[in-house]
């Protein structure tokens, strides 16, 4: 694990000292691009100035256009692919969640994991989630684990914390209200009233 944050590290530098160097060298390049018209536009007349002036103008803003659209279709693609982990990352979560609650219902077939299971896969999640998830959804995982041995508390944490997950995958919970998303997988609907 250690390893793996190093070679991310050595990444983002190795990253940062290439965007600067680049940076420096068009910085340059435009400098001595300009070192050398200027001498060239002070011979032309007041019409071929202006030319000049307005074909430069539109050169440049048409290249920091191509630039900046370049930029948002790079960093929406690397959005989208970033989300299709979230999603797999969360839909493993929920099937997690599916399982504890089934196992606690006798008309549903199936059976409740261990308690090594559970820590096992609660490990193995988390290790994940810290590179995936928004701080909203890391805060509300740190809420759940903290009581998640009170019994009153616990469902209206895994509410929070799906509504987390869902707002990091781009859903809206707009006209949800409080524990609906619980009320899905609870086997008595009515005992949700008494955890508020």
């Amino acid at each position: 694990m250690l390893g793996i944050i190093k070679k991310i590290m050595k990444t983002r530098i190795l990253q940062r000292i290439f965007r600067i160097l680049t940076g420096l060298i068009v910085i340059s390049l435009v400098v001595f691009g300009i070192q050398l018209l200027i001498p060239k536009i002070t011979e032309l007349d007041v019409k071929n100035i202006s030319v000049v002036i307005t074909t430069s103008a539109t050169l440049i803003v048409g290249l920091g256009a191509v630039l900046i659209s370049q930029n948002r279709i790079k960093k929406r693609e690397l959005a989208e692919a970033h989300r299709e982990k979230k999603i797999e990352l969360y839909t493993r979560f929920n099937e997690m969640i599916f399982k504890i609650f089934a196992g606690n219902n006798e008309n549903v077939t199936g059976n409740k994991p261990n308690e090594q299971k559970l820590v096992d896969f609660m490990m193995k999640f988390k290790r994940d989630l810290m590179f995936r998830a928004s701080p909203k959804v890391i805060r509300a995982m740190n809420n759940f684990e903290k009581y998640s041995d009170e019994p009153n508390k616990i469902i209206r944490y895994v509410d929070d914390l799906y509504r987390a997950m869902r707002e990091d995958i781009g859903l809206s919970n707009f006209g949800l209200n409080s524990f609906e998303l619980m009320q899905i997988i609870l086997k008595d609907k009515s005992e949700i009233w008494k955890i508020k």
